[in-house]
């Protein structure tokens, strides 16, 4: 734990070992995220603590076991913990897997690790990020492991209904939010670059 205005470490937490390790803010608390294969254990880390909590176990559903490594990550929203599995990248199981990998997001009780739903599982997110008010999720659903068809999509958050889809041109995408000052936006046609 590092204190940016002091520059300085505050507390160093001992993770077991095996483990890949994310994290996510969720409201005023932070949550890492450990797996590896089909399990994984989600910690507490309060400000005020020298050691980790117990963490709690999260069994990721996985109908396509036997193709591995699978990379995952978390996302914190409104109060909510979501966890979906990254397609797009060079590990992407898709590839040469002989069973479907399911997509989608799964909405995960941070207190007890249990599964309270799995969202949108016909998509495949490469990125997925919160609204400012995390009520909905935007993301980048990668169809194919060529990124040959690709899309934008915004969903609701507790439903995960689809609000919205654009498809993109065929291209790796990123995305990410951000708070725009309004002095430094332009006025009348705004066009944004995309190479």
């Amino acid at each position: 734990m590092l204190d940016f205005s002091e520059r300085k470490l505050l507390r160093r937490f001992t993770l077991p070992q095996g483990f890949t390790i994310v994290g996510a803010w969720v409201g005023n608390d932070y949550y890492l995220y450990g797996y590896r294969k089909t399990s994984g254990e989600l910690w507490r880390v309060k400000a005020d603590s020298f050691a980790l909590e117990t963490p709690v176990k999260i069994n990721f559903p996985d109908p396509a076991q036997e193709c591995q490594p699978r990379e995952q990550a978390v996302l914190g929203s409104s109060g909510h913990l979501f966890l979906y599995e990254v397609f797009g990248s060079k590990g992407d199981r898709r590839v040469g897997c002989a069973t479907k990998v399911p997509g989608g997001v799964f909405s995960i009780d941070p207190q007890t690790g249990r599964i309270i739903g799995h969202l949108a599982s016909d998509l495949h997110f490469a990125w997925l990020i919160s609204g400012t008010d995390g009520k909905e999720l935007y993301g980048v659903d990668v169809r194919d492991t060529n990124w040959t068809s690709v899309g934008l999509v915004r969903l609701d958050a507790a439903t995960g209904e689809t609000l919205a889809r654009r498809d993109l041109v065929s291209d790796v995408w990123f995305i990410t939010l951000a708070t725009i000052p309004t002095e430094v936006l332009r006025l009348g046609q705004v066009e944004a670059a995309t190479k």
